[in-house]
C-alpha cells in the first residue's frame, strides 16, 4: 500500500468517528427551517445540472439558514475516478446523489447515518420497501430520493391490428396469447415482426434490468449483507419453494432467441429493441419508465402505452426491478450535519417532485405516491414503485460484462442455463 493510501484511510478512520459523534448528536427538527446548515455543501451527481440548480435556488430563498450549496454534474463513466481522485486529494463533495448500484462499490467512503438520528420506524414510515437498499446494520448509507422502475411499453396499433385489446398480465398469457399472434416468421423462420425483444444482450437495450426482474419474480435472494461481507445468492430461492431462481430466468429468457423453440422473436441481427419499437416494429418494449419522454419525442406520431411487467400466474409476491437514487455523505465531508440537511431537505416531498417530474423519475416517498393527479403514464410507475426492488451491485461495469457473457453463451451453445449461471453467481462472488 502507498504511503498516501495509508495516511488517506487514516484521515477516513478518523473523520468517520467525528462524524459519527456529530451525526448522533444531530436531531433536526419537523420544521425544514430550523436544520443546521452549516457552512457550504457541495453536492456531486449525474443528473442535469440545470434542473436541481433550480430547486437549490428555491430551497434558499424558502430556507434563510441555508448556507451555499452547489451542485456538479458529473459524467456518469468518470464519477468514480473523480470521486477517489477529490478524495486523494482532500477535496471531496459533502453529498452524492448516486443509485444504489454504486453503494457497495463506495460503501467503505460512505457515512453511515445511525438509527439515532434516523430511526427505522421513521424511515420505513417515509420511503417504500424499494428504499430499504440503503439500510444496512450500523445505519442508513442514503437518504431516499427518487426511483426508476422497469415497465412494459407496448404499441397500441400493432395490438389493435391483430385484435388483441391490451397486453397480457401473466408471463403464461404472454406466451401464450400475444407473442404467438404479434411475432411473424417465413417458411425459413426468419423474423419479419416482432411481439418481444427477449433473448439477447448486444441489442436488448435493458437486458439486465429485465434479467433481474425476472430473478427478482422467481424469488432469488439476490445479494445480502453477511456478518463479513455479503451473501451472493442469486441462484439460491427465498424459500424451499423455489429452485434455481437465476437458472429458470436464463432459461425463459434466451428461449425467445432459440430458433427451436416457439418461443423465438428475437436474434442479434435486428436493430437494438428500442429503436425498432420507436420506428413501429417492435410490439412490446420493457424499459425504464423515465424513458417515457425520449420515446415519445423520438416518434410524436407513435401510439403506445405503459402497463406493469407482467408476473408470473403462481407468483405469491409482484416484482419489477427498479434503480434506487439517493444522497449519500462521504466520511471525509467537511460539513457532515449541513449534508445531512441539506440530503434531508432536497429529498423532501416538496422539493424533490418537480425534480423528480423533470427527469421522469418515480418516487419513493410514500407522500408522494398517494396523489391522484397523475397521467396516464405516472399512474403505473407509481403502481410499479410498491413491487419494485434494487439490488446490491458489487460492481456496475463488471456485472455488464457478467451479464453479458453469461446471455452470450447461452445463446451461442457454449453452455447450458445451468452452467452459464454457476459461472456468473461464481464470478460475482469474486467482485467482493
Amino acid at each position: 500500500m502507498r504511503p498516501f493510501q495509508v495516511a488517506l484511510l487514516g484521515g477516513f478512520a478518523f473523520l468517520a468517528l467525528a462524524a459519527l459523534f456529530l451525526l448522533n448528536n444531530y436531531s433536526p427538527s419537523s420544521s425544514e427551517e430550523e436544520y443546521a446548515y452549516g457552512d457550504s455543501v457541495e453536492i456531486w451527481g449525474t443528473l442535469s445540472e440545470d434542473v436541481i440548480e433550480n430547486q437549490i435556488t428555491a430551497a434558499t430563498k424558502n430556507n434563510p439558514g441555508l448556507g451555499v450549496v452547489n451542485y456538479t454534474q458529473k459524467d456518469e463513466r468518470t464519477f468514480d475516478d473523480d470521486l477517489i481522485n477529490a478524495l486523494a486529494e482532500g477535496n471531496p463533495p459533502d453529498l452524492l446523489l448516486m443509485p444504489a448500484g454504486q453503494l457497495v462499490k463506495h460503501r467503505s467512503k460512505l457515512l453511515p447515518i445511525p438509527y439515532e438520528s434516523f430511526p427505522v420506524r421513521d424511515f420505513k414510515d417515509a420511503y417504500i420497501d424499494a428504499a430499504d437498499i440503503f439500510m444496512f446494520t450500523e445505519g442508513v448509507y442514503a437518504i431516499p430520493f427518487a426511483m426508476d422502475p422497469i415497465i412494459l411499453y407496448w404499441n397500441r396499433d400493432l395490438f389493435s391490428t391483430k385484435g388483441l385489446a391490451q397486453p397480457a398480465q401473466t408471463w403464461e398469457a404472454m406466451v401464450t396469447n400475444i407473442v404467438p399472434v404479434l411475432t411473424e416468421r417465413d417458411s425459413r423462420r426468419t423474423i419479419l415482426k416482432s411481439a418481444i425483444a427477449f433473448g439477447e444482450y448486444r441489442n436488448v437495450n435493458n437486458a439486465e434490468g429485465i434479467m433481474l426482474s425476472l430473478m427478482l419474480q422467481s424469488g432469488s435472494r439476490m445479494i445480502t449483507e453477511a456478518s463479513k461481507g455479503y451473501t451472493v445468492g442469486l441462484n439460491s430461492g427465498l424459500n424451499e419453494s423455489t429452485k434455481e431462481p437465476l437458472t429458470s430466468s436464463l432459461q425463459f429468457y434466451t428461449d425467445f432467441s432459440n430458433p427451436n423453440s416457439p418461443l423465438y422473436s428475437w436474434n442479434r441481427s435486428l436493430p437494438l429493441d428500442r429503436n425498432a419499437f420507436i420506428s413501429g416494429d417492435l410490439a412490446v418494449y420493457f424499459g425504464f419508465g423515465s424513458e417515457v419522454r425520449s420515446i415519445a419525442e423520438k416518434n410524436p406520431n407513435l401510439n403506445f402505452d405503459v402497463a406493469v411487467i407482467p408476473q408470473g400466474s403462481g407468483a405469491t409476491v409482484r416484482r419489477t426491478y427498479a434503480q434506487v437514487l439517493g444522497f449519500s455523505i462521504p466520511k471525509a465531508s467537511d460539513n457532515v450535519t449541513g449534508a445531512y440537511a441539506v440530503a434531508r431537505l432536497l429529498a423532501s416531498p416538496g422539493l424533490s417532485k418537480p425534480i423528480i417530474d423533470q427527469f421522469g423519475l418515480t418516487p419513493v416517498h410514500r407522500e408522494l405516491l398517494s396523489g391522484s393527479d397523475l397521467n396516464q403514464y405516472q399512474r403505473i410507475t407509481h403502481e410499479s414503485a410498491f413491487f419494485a426492488r434494487d439490488w446490491l451491485n458489487p460492481d456496475v461495469e463488471a456485472s455488464h460484462n457478467i451479464f453479458s457473457v453469461m446471455i452470450e453463451d447461452v445463446v451461442s451453445n457454449r453452455a447450458r442455463p445451468s452452467d452459464s449461471a454457476d459461472d456468473a453467481e461464481g464470478r460475482l462472488r469474486l467482485q467482493f
